[in-house]
């Protein structure tokens, strides 16, 4: 019997934990909800993957892709902010990676090294701007914004030069075609003159939205930059994109697009999958997908370590709320026990309600993912706990309604939680010790999360389930024959 109710004293404590846990986990989702942490810190994940800090590179490109800005929140609306999404699978990430990547391989492969040149004219005159902000009375600074600027249009002049040229080419071309249509070398004149136009137009739309996100990453709260970003991204894929399918080596044209990609791990690595794929598939019509798999594990595996981060920070929001919880609450784990030892009744009620709890639990809802990314998919992550068997916090409070729960704070002396006034005595040094020892215990308990405390309430109401039933013989013990 003594067994039996140190079992039930440690089911009622339990549950106490899982209450106080499933109120910690609503309001960590409530703050991560509010300050859309799991977005954001997916959003930091790719960044840092793709290189990208500044968000004006390959990231600020695949958040703008269709397959990722589809799943965004008011990413279509310029009058809000776009509400990042939380979850973004592998295989989404992949294509529109691979899709971008492909198309800056046709543009690097004519027009490369003048888009370069343009995009590092931007560069230095964003730079140029910057330092005379800072000094804005030294002349010197200022001369050196108006040559950045003056470079910076020299350079796209040149791009709008030879797509005027590419024009007037293309106009001949199908003047030249329609005055002889049965001729076949004409046509094929008039369609290399417009993949021409095509391809000069996509390398200016390139570059335009790259300004355009600069633009953005500088007014982030700005939704209409961001958007234009987007638009002009689509239009300038939408150019190459054509000619990306139709090269003879897609692997060979992504190559050459990520040669003209800035230094860093991402471009190293990216080389590296490119090698990898082909030693794993020889045929060359296959390589682009062999790759695009090899790009989605490349996601997975770095969205485990960003699933990382959430989970971190979740701790370490759950160990500030655990501790505002039990302190408000009074839940002193020194306390629950002595009540608990004591009040059978009270006992008897808590063991009632988490066995109700466990019974229920199939049925009940479960909550969000803490973390969503390629690294998890909707039920599992992260994106952190991964396939949690949490019941709702609505549900086991349903299960809890009818329990006069053993917390709270009392100005009643015969009350176990009851509230002493600071003195300067042993006894009243004793029961502080006491009283910060059982909160500290029920803060580290709380913190640890209710996925952990239901997993071990079940275990515990099973293991009370499988012994004997008081007033009943041992299950073990020989029956009398008759």
């Amino acid at each position: 019997m003594f067994g039996s109710n140190i079992l039930e004293v440690a089911i009622g404590i339990i549950f106490v934990y899982l209450l106080l846990s499933l109120i910690c986990t609503a309001l960590n989702e409530g703050i991560a909800s509010l300050i859309d942490k799991r977005g954001r810190n997916l959003m930091g994940g790719i960044k840092n993957l793709l290189n990208d800090p500044q968000f004006t590179g390959l990231a600020q490109q695949v958040y703008n892709h269709g397959l990722i800005g589809g799943i965004s929140q008011y990413a279509s609306n310029p009058n809000k902010i776009t509400r990042l999404p939380s979850y973004m699978s592998g295989q989404n990430f992949s294509l529109a990676l691979l899709d971008i990547l492909g198309a800056r391989g046709i543009i690097a492969g004519k027009y490369g090294d003048l888009l370069a040149i343009a995009e590092n004219a931007d560069d230095a005159y964003g730079k140029a701007v910057e330092a005379a902000a800072a000094t804005p009375a030294n002349p010197q600074f200022a001369e050196a914004v108006n040559q950045a600027k003056a470079a910076q249009e020299r350079a796209r002049a040149a791009l709008e030069a030879i797509a005027d040229e590419a024009k007037a080419a293309y106009d001949k071309a199908i003047q030249s075609a329609s005055s002889a249509p049965t001729d076949a070398d004409l046509a094929h004149l008039a369609t290399q003159a417009r993949n021409n136009v095509e391809t000069i137009n996509a390398a200016i739309k390139m570059l335009d939205a790259r300004r355009a996100a600069i633009a953005s990453a500088k007014n982030p709260k700005e939704a209409k930059l961001l958007l234009t970003a987007g638009t002009t991204l689509k239009e300038a894929l939408a150019f190459a994109r054509t000619f990306a399918a139709q090269s003879p080596d897609p692997l060979g044209n992504i190559q050459e697009g990520l040669k003209r990609l800035p230094e860093g791990d991402t471009k190293e690595t990216l080389l590296v999958l490119i090698d990898k794929t082909r030693r794993e598939v020889a045929a060359v019509e296959h390589q682009a997908e062999a790759f695009r798999r090899n790009l989605e594990g490349w996601f997975n595996n770095a969205m485990e370590r960003v699933g990382g981060w959430y989970k971190r920070w979740t701790q370490r929001v759950l160990l500030f709320l655990a501790t505002a919880v039990v302190v408000i609450s009074n839940a002193d784990t020194v306390m629950l026990i002595q009540r608990l030892s004591k009040d059978n009744a009270l006992r008897a009620s808590l063991v009632a309600a988490a066995q109700d709890a466990v019974k229920a639990q199939p049925a009940l809802e479960l909550p969000a993912p803490p973390m969503e990314g390629a690294a998890s998919q909707p039920a599992q992550s992260p994106p952190i706990d991964a396939k949690n068997n949490t019941p709702g916090l609505q549900a086991v409070l349903k299960t809890a309604e009818s329990v006069k729960l053993p917390v709270g704070w009392s100005f009643n002396p015969s009350d176990a939680g009851h509230f002493r006034n600071p003195e300067l005595s042993w006894d009243y040094a004793g029961w502080a010790f006491y009283k910060l020892f059982g909160l500290l215990v029920s803060i580290l308990a709380v913190s640890m999360g209710a996925p952990f405390w239901f997993d071990t309430l079940s275990k515990f109401v099973n293991l009370r389930s499988a012994g004997t039933p008081p007033g009943e013989t041992s299950k073990s013990a020989r029956q009398p024959t008759l």
